[in-house]
């Protein structure tokens, strides 16, 4: 099974300026055009299929800045959809987790906690799990992928 990076590119001093990271964190992952919508802004929908391996990192957009994750929560843990473990090493810093929906397809909310110069800041993100992700659409703002495209 493939495994899918996502990236979370910090602004930290915009982030502690307003209070908050929503638009001021830069979001991408290794499945390019297939694989994600909203890509490098501040929603990410990252598709993949049950069984593949996700990883996530986190870096600032400044050298130097101070930014790490914290935890993750949210329907894709509390379901046990996938549940990330702090995995990486100093010098390689990441969590991963395996989706395991056990052939179920869906989507599942979940969310990313970042420690930032200290203050915890989290910011909500989207699991897609299909069968065929190459014809799974994106949501419109606030409106569910349809049973047929999953």
């Amino acid at each position: 099974m493939k495994s899918v990076d996502i990236l979370m590119v910090v602004d930290v001093d915009g982030a502690l300026a307003a209070g908050y990271l929503q638009s001021n964190v830069y979001l991408i992952d290794t499945n390019k055009h297939v694989g994600f919508y909203n890509g490098g802004g501040s929603e990410l929908y990252t598709k993949c299929m049950d069984g593949e391996t996700i990883r996530w990192r986190v870096t600032g957009v400044s050298p130097g800045s101070e930014v790490e994750i914290q935890n993750f929560g949210g329907q894709m843990v509390e379901h046990g959809i996938a549940l990330p473990q702090n995995v990486g090493t100093a010098h390689d810093a990441f969590w991963e987790a395996m989706v395991k929906t056990q052939g179920q397809t869906g989507q599942w909310q979940y969310s990313a906690t970042l420690t930032i110069g200290g203050r915890s800041m989290a910011f909500e993100l989207l699991l897609i799990v299909g069968k065929d992700l190459a014809t799974t659409v994106p949501p419109a703002a606030g409106e569910a992928i349809p049973k047929s495209e999953l």
